[in-house]
């Protein structure tokens, strides 16, 4: 018999990581906003999910978490790369577009990197199962 839905105020949790992703000027605070939505999605597929849902859960959360972690560290490059003038990491969106020194064969393997957590989390075909 299907569950029915959800009355959890974990619901009410995820409105807040699209609109931290789509907001954000500081990449650190996008990276947070991405993965905010994991623990109330994976609360709610244990929950709500099928006959599997733990399992369903437990694969969600670890499939999405590795790919957040890749762009963890990219993000982390950046602001390395790309600090100021005093030397310290900044992770702003609006200085990392002024400052375009990255060598090409880093760029490359840093859009690897936001390419495999955007694929994964989006959902697209094949990174998603």
């Amino acid at each position: 018999a299907p569950r029915p839905p959800p009355r959890s105020p974990l619901l009410l949790r995820l409105p807040p990581g699209p609109l931290g992703v789509f907001l954000a000027r500081v990449l650190f605070l996008f990276y947070v906003s991405w993965g905010v939505m994991l623990v109330p999605l994976y609360f709610l597929i244990g929950i709500c999910g099928g006959e599997r849902r733990i399992y369903a859960s437990l694969k969600f959360f670890i499939y999405t978490t590795l790919p957040s972690l890749l762009m963890l560290v990219a993000i982390i490059y950046l602001g390395l790369h790309t600090s100021t003038a005093a030397g310290t990491p900044d992770f702003s969106y609006d200085h990392l577009l002024l400052v375009s020194n990255i060598p090409q064969r880093t760029a490359l393997w840093l859009f690897a990197a936001f390419f495999l957590a955007f694929a994964v989390k989006v959902p697209m075909f094949p990174f998603h199962t």
